[in-house]
């Protein structure tokens, strides 16, 4: 005589599956998420850091505002995201960057739509800030990048701005003195969740060529130290630097309530304070 499972086991057994499936599963989900988006972001921190050590050490010089590229941007001294890809601060600039960075398009977007008078009316990008459930229309430029990142919200400086506190800021232990530009990466592009602290990550360029992280440690010396009279002590420079509020959110404590809670300072605390584990 054969014996087995009847029907009514089976369906229990497969409802009790089915439960825990649907407990578990949102959390691996979750979890796997962060771990590509950490991942992703590791490689494109990497390669534009690689990009701009690059063009430094083929013109041979120690600050990128010498380098042939940086002296290409035209204009008022600086290329950012609002100027016409032809004006005359961009035009020379953005041929120079695609020698050292895989930039397949620079636009604003590649699904617009136009109304009846030709007017833009939505932007393919949009983007959030952190824990939002409003997503904000992006229609300024955009820099593509072969691996399917975009780097939008930036603005390249031609002349830096240079502390003139370098030495304190450097005894303090920072190494950023002066800001060659800023951008933020979407380093999956449209794929979303297009949201600042999960896929959207706020840097500033240092006057070396380095990414510094919005919030990180070397941004909160280098505020303390460019501040005239800054007193350049552990408890002044920590109120500068990214913290987890209870809601999750990567914020600076010495700009309160402002939109700083907005997940801008994300990649300062992901990276400088949580070794790259996504932890919020």
């Amino acid at each position: 005589m054969r014996k087995g499972f009847t029907l009514a086991e089976v369906l229990i057994t497969l409802g009790v599956i089915g439960v825990v499936a649907s407990i578990t599963l949102p959390t691996l989900i979750k979890e796997y998420n962060k771990h590509a988006w950490v991942n992703a972001l590791k490689e494109n921190y990497s390669l534009l850091n690689q990009g701009f050590r690059k063009m430094m050490a083929d013109d041979g010089v120690e600050f990128i505002a010498d380098t042939e590229v940086w002296r290409a941007i035209g204009g008022d001294n600086y290329c950012y995201q609002a100027d016409d890809i032809s004006s005359d601060k961009c035009k020379d600039f953005y041929p120079q960057l695609k020698k050292y960075f895989k930039i397949t398009q620079i636009s604003k977007g590649t699904d617009v739509y136009l109304g009846s008078n030709g007017q833009v009316l939505s932007n393919v990008y949009k983007y959030k800030y952190r824990n939002s459930s409003e997503k904000n229309a992006y229609n300024q430029n955009i820099i593509y990048l072969s691996n399917g990142a975009m780097i939008w919200d930036y603005s390249f400086h031609k002349n830096p701005i240079i502390s003139s506190n370098c030495d304190a800021i450097h005894n303090a232990g920072g190494h950023m003195c002066g800001q060659a530009g800023r951008l933020s990466i979407d380093i999956n592009g449209n794929k979303g969740p297009n949201e600042l602290g999960k896929d959207i990550f706020e840097f500033y360029i240092t006057e070396r060529g380095q990414l510094s992280p919005y919030g990180g440690n070397d941004f909160a010396v280098y505020l303390v130290g460019s501040t005239a009279g800054s007193n350049l002590t552990q408890e002044n420079i920590d109120v500068y630097k990214a913290i987890k509020d209870l809601n999750s959110n990567c914020k600076i404590m010495s700009f309160g309530t402002s939109s700083h809670y907005g997940g801008e300072a994300c990649a300062g605390l992901l990276i400088d304070q949580m070794n790259w584990k996504m932890d919020y």
